[in-house]
């Protein structure tokens, strides 16, 4: 029975949410506002046009790539509001910047970015001229006129290093003060030295402030003014107000990192942050900045910035103590609010400007921090339509890493789209304006401001403290004496003023009666009035305490819920534990089987391996040594074939010439000694011609495969002499020749002259390896025997010689065959012989032939019957 695994693999439930009220969380579009910049060529043709104060059009010109794509059309965008050529900076700044300036002296962040493509004014929008001052010089302005009677003392805050500030008594804030008094480098002058515009146009001491404020501030407390200044330069960050030595191995800006503070908001980690007390000390500070920027542009050959820009203002505030007097040292009474104004770099094409080398990789960086920027309002746009939780990429450029929180809901943001509507820039206008209208789509949560804690101080406790300074120093001009004069600013609760003098007397009895009866109806309507303000405030708090009664009953059964929840998921978390545990260790039992498999496996692919590469090896060197061998084999063929042919034709001159002495022999016998009607011979007679002559009715013409062509077959007349092989007697005339003979198990005896010579020979029935290993035997002879048609024995003798090979073995190499048959002469033949097989020349007789030879050297005797002759 197998194990049931269903829970391993089966989805768990979602757990149930508890019944609460759902909460609403508001949420605030990204307001986005679009600038056109005055055309520089009157009659120029244009490509954006404003049709009202919400709708531009967009309109592609003959030369852009969309209409000769044939995909040209007009479009119409919405903004939050359209700018025109003729807006001026302080329409443009009460209408986008001066929201964010309440907010963030309210305790609120805000990030105001300039988007657009180079040479649509995004800096002009931004800094502007001395004259007409942009967002920035605008937002200081209000700021310090806004919070130029509440500024702290300097050093009453200081930066902790970790994104935060530790407020400081008056005595540490004084001695740090005489510190930085006494440092040259970091005394910030009080008035400005009169210099030039970054843009080079007009002088500072032309410069006209903005003189707006905004009202509605907490008088009771005191604010510190803080600034930075970075950039964002091929994706690195760097500090423009960082204190940099002119010479040594530490020369030039170094690159900061972006971290994470206590409460999850990003910062620049050793970032400089300079405290500034008027709008002159804060413009001294950007153009400390904007000065390192002009000269890396100066070394860079670019005539626009090539970098983000961030000039962010840090407004510190704590509240005064119930004196109203010092600055409440309580860190968590403290509110630090942020105002980032971002001056984005220009996205541009390569084939436009025409970069080449550091600048297409400038221009690259650019391209890809804007597209990340775009990627990322596009997943929140997603995830906000479609409901979904996909991860938005911030890490993957350092300005939407620095800006994470304001996209969660940490501030508001607002972005000026900043346009020039000169035709050639359509192709790089209209990614813009799709981009602008993506990000109107965003809604991000709207900021919350931070709860503040709640001291329990009284309201007007500032003014009030300034109001009894006032009277103590009047009273001190007058000659009063105000030594044991303490301020105190208490609420005191009275009914009445005092009871009015009483003189007892008849005459004024109804006067004082009437002063008596009106000083008690005033005081009963003020007790009425109390009374009538505590029952109402009872009443509030009954209410307030039923309310908060009501919640906890709904709070508790909420917890209640919560809790059997909560055991449940944990009886469930147990349980998976559980299985988990047992998966685990499965998991590490089939880890173990998986590495020991893989090792074997390791281990076979190796031995396979080596295994291929002897296998490869060997049949290289067995390639190698067939060739060898095939060469030699071949030279060896060609020398024996050589050898034979010669040896072949030596024989066939000895056996003509032998043959012709003994044609000559039997013809110069015959003649002399037995008259025949032979023709003369001479010494051309043909051995042919000479054995039609000599042969007999009976005749025997045998051919073996196994003989070469060179192998020749004796026959002669059976009823003759036994006529030897010439070419067996040259053989055993040679002494050293050792024959291996190979006879049947069970022969019959023939007694002839045929076999090998008995003094160097070996006969075996049985043929082994071994009998040529001594490489003595030099012939071999194969003996058969076995029946013809006629039913007589036939004997054949194969002969051969026993050569060495190359190998160490030895080979036979056959050269001659003999065939003996036994017949009885006396016994009738069963085949009858046609007239045609006599042969017409027959003038000796039967005894005659018999005593006669080939070679004419055997006497002549009497046939024997159980002789065998040769053929």
């Amino acid at each position: 029975m197998k194990p049931d695994r269903t829970p391993m693999f089966r989805r768990p439930r979602p757990t149930p949410k508890p019944k609460t009220a759902e909460r609403n969380v508001e949420q605030d579009p990204v307001e986005v506002f679009c600038r056109i910049r005055p055309i520089e060529i009157p009659d120029q043709e244009e490509c954006v046009i404003a049709v009202d104060s919400r709708t531009v059009k967009l309109t592609p010109p003959v030369t852009c790539f969309a209409f000769r794509n044939g995909t040209a059309k007009e479009q119409y965008y919405k903004f939050q509001h359209v700018f025109g050529p003729d807006v001026s900076q302080k329409d443009l700044f009460d209408r986008t910047a001066k929201p964010l300036v309440s907010d963030v002296l309210n305790g609120k962040n805000g990030l105001l970015f300039a988007y657009g493509v180079t040479g649509s004014g995004k800096t002009f929008t931004m800094e502007g001229s001395p004259q007409d001052g942009g967002i920035v010089r605008r937002t200081l302005d209000v700021i310090f006129n806004s919070i130029q009677e509440y500024q702290a003392k300097r050093c009453i805050f200081k930066p902790d290093g970790m994104n935060g500030f530790d407020p400081q008594c008056e005595s540490d804030a004084f001695s740090d003060r005489r510190k930085i008094d006494a440092t040259p480098n970091n005394r910030i002058p009080k008035t400005p030295k009169i210099r030039r515009d970054t843009n080079g146009s007009q002088d500072n001491s032309q410069r006209i402030p903005d003189t707006s404020r905004i009202e509605n501030i907490d008088e009771d407390n005191v604010y510190s003014v803080f600034v930075a200044y970075i950039e964002i330069y091929n994706n690195y960050i760097y500090d423009l107000l960082e204190e940099i030595p002119e010479v040594g191995p530490s020369r030039g800006l170094q690159t900061k990192i972006i971290r994470e503070d206590a409460q999850h908001n990003m910062y620049v980690h050793a970032c400089t942050e300079v405290e500034v007390k008027t709008p002159e000390d804060a413009l001294e500070v950007l153009y400390k900045g904007q000065k390192r920027r002009k000269i890396a542009y100066t070394r860079l050959n670019c005539e626009s910035s090539r970098s983000h820009s961030i000039f962010t203002i840090r407004v510190v505030q704590a509240p005064l103590d119930a004196q109203g007097e010092d600055v409440v040292t309580d860190k968590n009474a403290m509110t630090v609010s942020q105002l980032s104004l971002v001056d984005l770099a220009g996205s541009e094409r390569n084939i436009r400007t025409k970069a080449v080398g550091d600048r297409i990789k400038e221009a690259g960086n650019i391209n890809n921090s804007l597209m990340n920027l775009r990627t990322c309002i596009e997943v929140l746009r997603e995830n906000q339509i479609t409901g979904g939780s996909k991860k938005v990429p911030y890490r993957d450029s350092k300005l939407t890493h620095y800006f994470k929180n304001y996209f969660d809901g940490e501030g508001k943001v607002k972005m000026v789209v900043c346009v020039n509507p000169r035709a050639d820039d359509y192709d790089e206008t209209f990614p813009v304006m799709k981009f602008a209208e993506l990000a109107s789509e965003v809604q991000i949560q709207r900021s919350v401001q931070s709860t503040r804690h709640d001291l329990g101080l009284l309201p007007g406790r500032r003014r009030a403290n300034q109001l009894f300074k006032e009277v103590r120093r009047r009273l001190d001009v007058e000659g009063e004496n105000i030594k044991n004069l303490e301020v105190d600013l208490t609420p005191i609760y009275t009914l009445a003023p005092e009871w009015p003098a009483v003189t007892y007397s008849t005459e004024v009895m109804e006067e004082v009666i009437a002063k008596l009866k009106a000083y008690l109806l005033k005081r009963i309507h003020s007790r009425e009035k109390l009374n009538a303000d505590v029952q109402d405030k009872i009443l509030r708090m009954r209410s307030g305490i039923v309310v908060m009664e009501k919640e906890s009953i709904i709070m508790k059964k909420e917890i209640t819920s919560l809790r059997s929840l909560y055991h449940d998921a944990m009886s469930k978390v147990r349980t998976l534990e559980s299985l988990l545990l047992n998966a685990e260790s499965v998991n590490e039992s089939l880890q173990r089987k998986f590495n020991d498999y893989n090792n074997l496996v390791d281990e076979c692919n190796a031995v396979r391996e080596e295994r291929d590469m002897a296998k490869a090896q060997g049949q290289i060197e067995k390639q190698r040594m067939k060739a060898r061998l095939k060469t030699k084999l071949e030279q060896e063929k060609e020398k024996l074939k050589n050898d034979m042919n010669t040896k072949l034709s030596q024989q066939k001159s000895k056996i003509y010439q032998t043959q012709v002495r003994a044609l000559q022999e039997i013809l110069l016998d015959g003649n002399e000694n037995t008259p025949t009607n032979f023709p003369p011979s001479s010494s051309e007679t043909d051995l042919s011609q000479l054995r039609h002559n000599t042969r007999s009715p009976v005749k025997s013409s045998i051919s073996d495969p196994k003989l070469n062509a060179s192998q020749a077959i004796h026959t002669s007349d059976l009823h003759g002499p036994a006529v030897v092989n010439l070419r067996h007697r040259r053989s055993r005339s040679q002494g050293t020749d050792v024959w291996l003979d190979h006879r049947p198990v069970q022969e019959v005896p023939t007694a002839t002259v045929l076999q090998p010579s008995l003094e160097r020979r070996k006969s075996v029935t049985r043929l082994r390896s071994e009998d040529f290993v001594d490489g003595q035997i030099t012939n071999y002879c194969l003996t058969t025997q076995q029946q013809d048609s006629e039913g007589e024995l036939e004997t054949k003798l194969y002969k051969g010689d026993v050569l060495p090979t190359a190998g160490g073995g030895s080979q036979v190499v056959f050269q001659d065959v003999e065939i003996l048959k036994q017949r009885d002469p006396l016994a009738v033949s069963t085949r009858k012989r046609s007239s045609d097989d006599t042969p017409k020349v027959d003038a000796l007789t039967v005894q005659d032939r018999c005593s006669t030879g080939i070679q004419g050297c055997v006497t002549p005797r009497p046939f024997v019957p159980n002789k065998r002759s040769k053929v």
